[in-house]
């Protein structure tokens, strides 16, 4: 008798489940053994199961019930009495009936407007149409997820999409903080099917708190080890193992949650049948976890339910198989295709459980042990890993067995560098008539002035200003950067004269926690912020040894490789300006306080030249005592004041104008000449900058030449040469007066050699050509009286107690507003060429 007519009704759950237990019984295959308890509970823990049980009984569709025993058998983990709990999770979520619509687009997330009252009703129509979804925290608008998904449509954006989620490779996407890679990781999974798991929930609470939770909760297993003993301790193995087993575990239950709801999603889809759009709403289901659950993060709830079930591991592994096989049976991945794994914030894994691991390369953090749980749980599958983070340390993923070759590193995340598309991003958030006002265009402008660099410096402001209806934008500006820098601009008061005050406290300074250390961070900051003083511009040529300052969130990866890093956003350097104008110990312009100390990182010789520029500027721009900057030997007359001259020619004569160094002037201190031609053209007077340095293929360290007219109405030029480096405590003074001289620097030179002399009043008693020889290495304690041999005189060496001493006095705020003053000016030029004189390790 066919087995439908033997069972005419399975209304009751009772029936349903005889008549499943008598199928599984006449036709069923393999090692499944229901019994009629088993098929009570299958049917229970999910009326799914029942209702789509009835539908094939109805139907007497054979392959049908065929194929739901098949998913009953691999649910049958389920009917464990310790997940109780999980099935009523599941349930939960299931009764909210909130996937379908989901799948279906018809469950929309509300529209973000501001709290504060507008004044303008079309400004507020005009948010209202931006359609920025209302985020988990309500007040901030989350730009993050504005217009999500659009990555792809454009050709730039894509091929970047392309490379972080890779057919080929797994991929580690390094860079600082704010620079878009969260935001390149939704994109990616709004291309691609995949998991989003994060190992930090920032206060945009975006992402499940499930792994975040499970790094954190691995402390109180009881067999949990934080510090490893040493590998000579009996403990050692035994404790390596079970830190590595409660890592595999969590990610296990973990791993599971996800599957589970994401098999859920999927049987919507099928029903609905499959689209590409289904691809980012199972993301937004990821990030916003209020999607599929109202109540709670259906994430984190399964986890947590999981791991409260104390079952045994096998029991896990064989829930996770049989949830593949499930999911395999529901959706057919494409041949081709890969599934991504994305791992954001990866930088907090890297630094959590660092001595609880370790292996034949030495103690490593806990993310590599998570990826190498991931790779043992989904290895065979046809996935890739993106892993993201501000620092991601490469030291811990070499093998000589090339267990991480397939990982490759990238720094592709792109940053507001051009000022066209710094505008029309802006601009799409920005009413018309408001872009097009005065104020507008103003406005614009100071943002890229102040905000260029990274992503979010200039998406948080915008945020300030949806949030206060674009009502007093400079006024709200000048606040933002005081903010993140602790330093009000000083073109604020030229434009916020007719705003009424307002104030936001959403967003706070960057940490000084780097520059406190006294590290790279510290060296690598005084440096750029010396470069913007002097030449107007900061430092690009900061290599991937220099990586700290990336993990550090002050310098950003300016290359697609992770090898060239940038250390230049105005933001960015005047927090670490301030910092050094409340840190006397390490003041700005003291020589001694920057250039003393032992770093574990090389100073650049072109760094000290622009220092010692800034100082002697500082100290010349009055008549000064010669003999306060310079020790010089062979001068038989006593010395006289000195004071800084430029030379320009007025009706066809060079004439000496006196030089003061301010706030406003010079435009540009120092003339950076790469080449003999740029050093022809300083000689001739064609340049605005009153020091040059030279810095020529051939040369050895850098050379700072400029000029002082005496009291005496006398003028001479002063060259003074910077070795190639500083950790020599004995430095060879009387090798640098050598570089420093004439018939050195310029023997293959002879137009320069003319040039030299043409300078009216020149005196010779200082040297051929009227030049005054300096050693310019740091370390004149070391000096004696023979440091420089006669038969070079007249030459000498830095003072550089008498150059401290004489710019204590000097206005930290004049230097402040200097620095604020060139940021709002100077046209910023494009990252991609590395400056000549600056940007290479040989010439500095």
């Amino acid at each position: 008798m066919d087995i439908f007519d033997s069972f005419s009704t399975i209304e009751n759950i009772v029936s349903a489940s005889e008549f499943l237990l008598e199928y599984l019984i006449r036709f069923g295959e393999g090692s499944f053994k229901p019994s009629l308890k088993l098929c009570l509970m299958l049917l229970s823990i999910d009326s799914g199961f029942h209702d789509e049980l009835k539908i094939v009984h109805q139907a007497h569709d054979i392959a049908a019930l065929d194929k739901l025993c098949t998913s009953l058998e691999k649910n049958a983990w389920r009917a464990n009495v310790k997940f109780d709990a999980l099935n009523d999770a599941i349930r939960s979520i299931k009764s909210e009936n909130r996937i379908s619509p989901v799948v279906r687009g018809e469950l929309k997330r509300p529209l973000w407007v501001p709290d504060k009252a507008g004044t303008n009703e079309s400004i507020t129509d005009h948010i209202r149409n931006l359609e920025i979804p209302i985020g988990c925290f309500d007040e901030v608008p989350p730009l993050i997820v504005h217009k999500l998904g659009t990555f792809q449509h454009d050709s730039t954006l894509r091929k970047r999409l392309d490379v972080i989620f890779s057919s080929l490779h797994h991929i580690f996407l390094v860079n600082t903080s704010g620079t878009g890679k969260t935001r390149l990781l939704f994109e990616g999974l709004c291309l691609h099917w995949g998991l989003y798991l994060t190992f930090a929930v920032d206060s945009s609470f975006l992402g499940s708190r499930d792994l975040a939770n499970a790094v954190v909760d691995l402390e109180f297993d009881r067999k949990w080890t934080e510090y490893l003993p040493s590998p000579s301790n009996d403990r050692y193995a035994t404790a390596l193992h079970n830190n590595k087993h409660a890592v595999y575990r969590t990610v296990s239950e973990a791993l599971l949650s996800r599957l589970l709801v994401f098999k859920m999603y999927l049987e919507a889809c099928s029903q609905e049948g499959f689209r590409h759009d289904h691809r980012q709403r199972w993301l937004e289901s990821q990030i916003f976890t209020d999607t599929l659950a109202d109540l709670f993060d259906p994430f984190a709830k399964i986890k947590l339910e999981i791991n409260g079930a104390f079952v045994s591991d096998s029991i896990i592994d064989d829930a996770i198989s049989r949830t593949l096989e499930d999911i395999q049976d529901i959706w057919e991945m494409p041949a081709g295709h890969f599934f991504y794994i994305v791992l954001d914030e990866a930088n907090v894994a890297s630094r959590k459980h660092d001595e609880a691991f370790a292996d034949e390369y030495g103690h490593y953090p806990i993310l590599k042990e998570i990826l190498r749980s991931f790779q043992r749980r989904m290895g065979h599958l046809p996935i890739k890993f993106v892993v993201a983070g501000t620092m991601i340390p490469q030291e811990h993923f070499q093998s000589a067995a090339g267990e991480w070759d397939n990982f490759h590193w990238c720094s592709d995340t792109g940053c507001f560098d051009d000022l066209q598309e710094h505008r029309k991003y802006i601009s799409q958030f920005l009413p018309s008539h408001f872009e097009k006002s005065d104020i507008g265009q103003a406005l614009l402008h100071r943002m890229w002035q102040w905000l260029r660099g990274r992503y979010r410096y200039t998406a948080s402001f915008l945020t300030v200003l949806l949030d206060n209806n674009f009502e007093s934008p400079h006024t709200l500006l000048g606040g933002y950067i005081e903010s993140l820098s602790e330093y009000m601009p000083h073109d604020h008061s030229e434009y916020d004269s007719h705003e009424k005050y307002c104030e936001n406290s959403w967003y706070t300074s960057l940490g000084s926690k780097g520059l406190s250390r006294q590290s790279i961070s510290t060296v690598a900051m005084h440096r750029s912020i010396i470069s913007y003083l002097t030449v107007s511009k900061g430092c690009h040529d900061f290599m991937a040894k220099d990586i700290t300052l990336v993990n550090e969130d002050y310098g950003l990866f300016l290359d697609t490789a992770c090898s060239r890093i940038g250390l230049d956003e105005p933001v960015t350097i005047t927090f670490g300006a301030t910092w050094f104008k409340k840190n006397s110990a390490s003041a700005l312009v003291k020589l001694a306080t920057i250039f003393a100390r032992d770093y574990h990182t090389e100073i650049r010789p072109s760094h000290f030249a622009l220092s010692l520029a800034l100082s002697l500027a500082l100290c010349f721009s009055e008549p000064f005592e010669i003999s306060n900057a310079f020790t010089v030997s062979g001068i038989p007359t006593p010395w006289l004041r000195g004071r800084f001259v430029k030379f320009t020619k007025i009706d066809g004569q060079l004439e000496a104008v006196d030089i003061h160094f301010s706030e406003d002037a010079p435009d540009r201190l120092v003339y950076l000449a790469g080449t003999w031609e740029d050093v022809i053209s300083w000689f001739k007077h064609e340049c605005k900058e009153p020091f040059c340095m030279i810095s020529t293929p051939a040369s050895t360290g850098v050379t700072l030449v400029f000029c002082l007219r005496l009291s005496n109405k006398r003028t001479l030029w002063v060259s003074i040469h910077i070795p190639s480096t500083f950790r020599d405590e004995n430095p060879n003074f009387a090798q640098d007066v050598k570089e420093a001289h004439p018939t050195n620097m310029f023997r293959d030179q002879p137009e320069i050699a003319s040039l030299l002399t043409q300078i009216p009043n020149l005196t010779t008693d200082v040297g051929p050509s009227g030049i005054l020889c300096i050693s310019g290495s740091f370390r004149v304690k070391s000096a004696t009286g023979d440091s420089v041999p006669p038969q070079d005189y007249p030459a000498g060496i830095l003072n550089i107690e008498g150059l401290d001493e004489a710019t204590k006095s000097v206005s930290r705020n004049m230097l402040m507003r200097r620095l604020s003053r060139i940021f709002a000016t100077t046209k910023q030029k494009t990252r991609s060429v590395i400056d000549p004189v600056l940007g290479s390790e040989q010439s500095v």
